[in-house]
C-alpha cells in the first residue's frame, strides 16, 4: 500500500513509559495528515538518515501543504513514487517559491491555501479521537505480550498486519529491520521490559488464585490500586494512537522500510514532545501542519516594523531557510508572519523543564512511594518482601509495578504542564508584540541550530570543559575525541566564542525590539494568521496532553472512593494502603490542580487578546471622528474652524509606526485628498480587526478553547476539582471517625473504641490466631 507519511522518530511506547529519558535527535520529520499538495521522491530511507546525518538541509514550505524535497547535488528536484513514508511529503524549493508567490500577488489568499495549489488534499485533516483505535490499543497494552497481545493482533488485524504492528509497537520483537535506528531496544526489551510486564501481570493472578493463602499476608487493595495505575498508563499510550491520523496508524502496520523507530519517537509526548528542538525538523513540520490545518499560509503575509533597524536585523538573521524573515516578496520594512511564529515556537518550546523535576519529582518521588508498603510491613516486625516465595514474588512484583507506572504517570502529568506553560509564552509574545515599545529581540531570537536549554547547557559544559582542557595542555590538538567534542558543541548552537547557544552574541541586537502597529490593516491580518497558527501548532500533542490530566484525576478519585470504601464499609485492609492512597492522591491533585491552573492562565489570554483588538477598534473609531470632522471643516461645514489646507501641528493621531498613516512628530500641512486617503486605510483596519476579533472570539472561546478533562479551561473547573477532592476527603474523615478504626500489627480492626463499632473478625499477622469482638 502506497501510504502518506508522517516523519516521525519512534522509540517505543513503553521505552518512554519507561524512563521518559530523552531520545536520539532525530532525523527528519513531517506532520501526521496530508500534505498540499502529496508528493513523492525516490530516496530511500537508509539513504535519506544518511543524507541528514551530513547536515544537508531540507527544503520545505513555512505554509501548509508544502512537504521537503530531497536534497540532490544539482538541486531539489521529484522523482518517482516511493513507498518510503520518510520522503512521501516532500516538495522542491522551487515549487515552494512559486506557490508563495502566487498567493503574495494576493495576500488574501494566504487564508485559502488549497484552492490556489496545483493539487488539492483531503480537507477533512482535523485532529480527532478514534474510538476504535483508541479501545484497540487498550487491549494490546493490557493483555501481556509475547503472546497474547500478537494472538488479539492475529485475531484483529490478520496476520501479515498484525505481524508488522508487534513488531513496530514491541509486543513481540522480533525482527531487528524494524529497529535499525535503535538496535539496543529490541534485547533491552527481552531482558528487562516483558519481564517487568509478566511479573506484574503474574503477581495479580497469583493473588486471585491464593486469595485465602494469602489473607492477612498481601492486601488486596494494595493489588488493585497497582493494576489500576497499569490500566492508566495504558490508557494514556492507548489515547496516543486514537488521535493518530490514518496514515500514521497505517505506518505502524506497514513494513519496516515505510515505518521504522525513527518516525515514531517523534510523536512520544516523553520524548519527541518533551525536547522538540533536539528532534530535526520537528517544529517546523508541526509549524506547516498547523497551517495545513486551518488552511493558511504565513509564507504569504508580513509585517510592517516599526523600528527600521530591528527589520534590517531580522530579515539578515540566520534561520532555518523555510522560514526566514526575508521571503524575496516583501519589502525592507518587512519581516514574514513565517518568521515571527517560528521564532516565538522555537523559543517558548526550547524551555527546559524545570530544574530538579528529571532528579526528584520523576524518580525519587515514585520510587520512595513505591518502597512505602514495604518499610511500613519492616517497621511492623514483618518481613519486607513476604516470608515465602509466592509473596516475596506478589510483592516484588507490586513493588515494580507501583515504581515503574507511578513514575510514567508523574512524567505525562508534568510535561502537560510543561506544555501548557510554553503554548502561554508563545502566546504572550504575540500579544506583546502589539504593545508599545514591543519584544526585546534577545528574548525571542534563537540561533538556527540551538537544539533546547537543556541541550545547549550540555554543550556549553562540554565546550568549556575542552577549553580548559585546552588551556592547560597548552592549547593544542589534544585527541580525536576532544574534536568531535568541539564539532558536537558547535553543531549544538554554540558559536565557537559563546558559552551559551540560547543567547544571540550581537551587540547591533542591544536595545532593538518588534513592534507592530495593528491600525495597519496587513499588520492585523498578518497577526490573526499568526496567532491562529500558534494556537493550532502541535495540536495533535495537545489534544493528547488535555486528556492526560483528565486520566491522573480519574485516579486520584478512584483513590479516594477506595479510601472511603475501607473506612465506610469495614473492609479489612494494611495500613500502608491508607497512607499511600493519602500520599499518591496528594501529589496527583498538585498535578491535575496545576495542570488546571495553567491551562486556564492560557484560555484567559483569549480574553486579553481580544481587548488588544478592541481596544485598537475603539482608537480607530476616535481617529475617524475627528478625521470626519476635519474633512467637514476643510469643506466648508462649519465656520469655526479654519480651513484644514491651512492647518498646521500636531497630527491627529500620534502614531509610533513609520508606515502609518499618521507619524510621531511630524507635523504638516494636511490635504482634504490626504485626509481622505487615512480614512480608506483606518476604515480598511477597522474591518479587519472587528472580523479578527469575531473569528478568535467564537474559534477559542466556542468552537475550540482549551480544554482539560473534557471540559472548559476555567476557574470554575478548577474550583470544582478542588471541591470533589476535599469531598472525598472530607467523607473518609468522618468514615474513620465514626468506624473505631484501629490497627494491631498494620492491619484494620473496627469497632474497638468508636462510637459505631460493629463485629469485626481480626486475624493476627504474628500469631495467625482468631479474636472475635
Amino acid at each position: 500500500m502506497n501510504v502518506q507519511a508522517t516523519l516521525l522518530r519512534y522509540k517505543s511506547d513503553d521505552m518512554e513509559a519507561l524512563s521518559g529519558q530523552e531520545d536520539h535527535p532525530a532525523h527528519a520529520g513531517t506532520p501526521n495528515r496530508p500534505s498540499l499538495p502529496p508528493l513523492t521522491v525516490d530516496v530511500g530511507s537508509a539513504e535519506l538518515d544518511q543524507t541528514i546525518n551530513a547536515n544537508e538541509e531540507f527544503a520545505g514550505p513555512p505554509s501548509s501543504g508544502h512537504a521537503r524535497a530531497s536534497p540532490e547535488k544539482d538541486g531539489f528536484t521529484t522523482k518517482k513514487p516511493t513507498n518510503d513514508l520518510l520522503a512521501d511529503r516532500r516538495k522542491s524549493r522551487q515549487e515552494r517559491q512559486d506557490d508563495i508567490k502566487k498567493l503574495v500577488s494576493n495576500v488574501s489568499g494566504a487564508t485559502s491555501v488549497r484552492k490556489h495549489l496545483k493539487e488539492g488534499v483531503d480537507s477533512d485533516i482535523a485532529v480527532k479521537f478514534n474510538k476504535k483505535e483508541f479501545f484497540l490499543s487498550m487491549l494490546y497494552e493490557t493483555l501481556p505480550p509475547v503472546i497474547f497481545s500478537p494472538l488479539a493482533a492475529i485475531i484483529l488485524e490478520g496476520p501479515t498486519r498484525a505481524y508488522h504492528l508487534v513488531n513496530h509497537r514491541l509486543f513481540l520483537p522480533i525482527d531487528k529491520s524494524y529497529q535499525k535506528g535503535n538496535p539496543a531496544i529490541i534485547p533491552f526489551f527481552w531482558v528487562v521490559f516483558i519481564p517487568i510486564i509478566y511479573m506484574g501481570s503474574i503477581s495479580v493472578i497469583l493473588f486471585i488464585t491464593h486469595r485465602k493463602e494469602l489473607e492477612n499476608k498481601v492486601d488486596g487493595w494494595e493489588v488493585f490500586l497497582a493494576y489500576f495505575a497499569f490500566l492508566c498508563r495504558n490508557g494514556i499510550l492507548s489515547i496516543k494512537y486514537a488521535y493518530y491520523g490514518h496514515d500514521e496508524l497505517e505506518g505502524v502496520r506497514s513494513p519496516a522500510p515505510d515505518w521504522t523507530d525513527s518516525h515514531q519517537s517523534r510523536k512520544l509526548i516523553g520524548a519527541g514532545w518533551r525536547y522538540p528542538l533536539e528532534h530535526q525538523h520537528l517544529v517546523e513540520d508541526e509549524l506547516a501542519e498547523a497551517q495545513d490545518l486551518i488552511d493558511v499560509n504565513l509564507g504569504a503575509p508580513s509585517f510592517k516594523v516599526h523600528c527600521p533597524k530591528a527589520a534590517a536585523f531580522l530579515r539578515k538573521f540566520d534561520c532555518h531557510p523555510d522560514y526566514k524573515a526575508d521571503n524575496k516578496h516583501n519589502a525592507e520594512n518587512e519581516v514574514s508572519a513565517a518568521f515571527v511564529v517560528h521564532q516565538f515556537v522555537r523559543m517558548a518550546f526550547s524551555d527546559d523543564i524545570p530544574f530538579g523535576f528529571n532528579a526528584f519529582i520523576a524518580n525519587w518521588i515514585p520510587l520512595l512511594m513505591a518502597q512505602l508498603p514495604n518499610w511500613m510491613r519492616y517497621s511492623k516486625g514483618q518481613a519486607a518482601f513476604g516470608e515465602n516465595h509466592l509473596e516475596k514474588f506478589i510483592f516484588a512484583g507490586l513493588f515494580i509495578n507501583r515504581f515503574m507506572f507511578f513514575a510514567q504517570l508523574f512524567l505525562f502529568g508534568y510535561i502537560a504542564v510543561h506544555d501548557f506553560n510554553r503554548r502561554r509564552k508563545c502566546m504572550k509574545f504575540l500579544g506583546k508584540m502589539t504593545q508599545y515599545p514591543g519584544v526585546l529581540l534577545s528574548d525571542f531570537l534563537l540561533p538556527k541550530n540551538s537544539k533546547g536549554q537543556k541541550k545547549d547547557k550540555a554543550n556549553a559544559k562540554k565546550k568549556k570543559k575542552l577549553d580548559a582542557k585546552k588551556k592547560k595542555e597548552g592549547g593544542g590538538k589534544i585527541h580525536m575525541e576532544d574534536d568531535d567534542s568541539e564539532k558536537d558543541a558547535e553543531v549544538g548552537g554554540l558559536h565557537p566564542k559563546k558559552t551559551d547557544a540560547t543567547t544571540i552574541d550581537d551587540p547591533e541586537i542591544e536595545g532593538l525590539r518588534l513592534y507592530v502597529d495593528l491600525r495597519e490593516r496587513g499588520n492585523a491580518f498578518a497577526w490573526v494568521l499568526s496567532r491562529r497558527t500558534a494556537k493550532a501548532f502541535g495540536e495533535g500533542y495537545f489534544n493528547r496532553i488535555q486528556a492526560y490530566v483528565g486520566v491522573l484525576f480519574l485516579y486520584a478519585v478512584v483513590a479516594m472512593v477506595t479510601l472511603n470504601v475501607l473506612f465506610w464499609s469495614n473492609l479489612n485492609h494494611y495500613v500502608s494502603t491508607i497512607y499511600y492512597i493519602i500520599l499518591k492522591t496528594i501529589f496527583i491533585a498538585i498535578c491535575v490542580l496545576t495542570g488546571i491552573s495553567e491551562a486556564t492562565k492560557l484560555q484567559e489570554l483569549v480574553t486579553y487578546h481580544r481587548m488588544i483588538l478592541k481596544n485598537e477598534i475603539f482608537a480607530i473609531d476616535q481617529t475617524l471622528t475627528d478625521n470626519k470632522l476635519a474633512l467637514r471643516d476643510d469643506g466648508g461645514g462649519s465656520t469655526s474652524t479654519p480651513g484644514l489646507h491651512k492647518m498646521q501641528g500636531p497630527p491627529v493621531v500620534k502614531s509610533t509606526n513609520l508606515m502609518s498613516p499618521y507619524r510621531k512628530n511630524t507635523p504638516k500641512p494636511r490635504t482634504f485628498k490626504e485626509l481622505q486617503d487615512v480614512e480608506e486605510q483606518l476604515l480598511a483596519a477597522k474591518t479587519i480587526l472587528k472580523s479578527a476579533d469575531d473569528l478568535i472570539g467564537y474559534q477559542e472561546e466556542i468552537h475550540m478553547p482549551v480544554n482539560v478533562m473534557g471540559v472548559h479551561a476555567t476557574q470554575g473547573v478548577y474550583n470544582s476539582t478542588i471541591g470533589i477532592l476535599l469531598t472525598f476527603a472530607v467523607l473518609a474523615v468522618e468514615g474513620y471517625s465514626s468506624g473505631g478504626l484501629e490497627y494491631v500489627d498494620g492491619w484494620a480492626t473496627f469497632g474497638g473504641s468508636g462510637s459505631g463499632g460493629s463485629s469485626f473478625v481480626y486475624v493476627s499477622h504474628n500469631s495467625n490466631s482468631s479474636i472475635h469482638n
